[in-house]
């Protein structure tokens, strides 16, 4: 994606239980003037529970543009559920 894009992500998160369940990985957010991408687990709700993927979620930044500060975490964590699960 920094390759594609031409920028580093905007915000690098280590996700936890509020986000994904599964071991902790890394969100990477990137933003374009309309959609959010974002780089992370994923978990597959299928019948083992404990599987993680990684999934690319493109989403329009009209369900939530602002990205709240590095240090709100939890706001970080609702942002995130917001544009990967819309």
């Amino acid at each position: 994606m920094t390759e594609h894009l031409g920028t580093p992500p905007e915000r690098t998160v280590v996700s936890d239980s509020t986000v994904m369940t599964g071991p902790a990985l890394t969100h990477r957010i990137w933003r374009t003037p309309t959609h959010a991408l974002i780089l992370g687990p994923a978990s597959d709700n299928g019948p083992y529970g404990y599987l993680t993927h990684l999934q690319l979620s493109c989403t329009p930044l009209d369900c939530g543009p602002d990205l709240p500060s590095a240090d709100d975490e939890d706001g970080l964590a609702d942002w995130i559920n917001t544009h990967i699960d819309w």
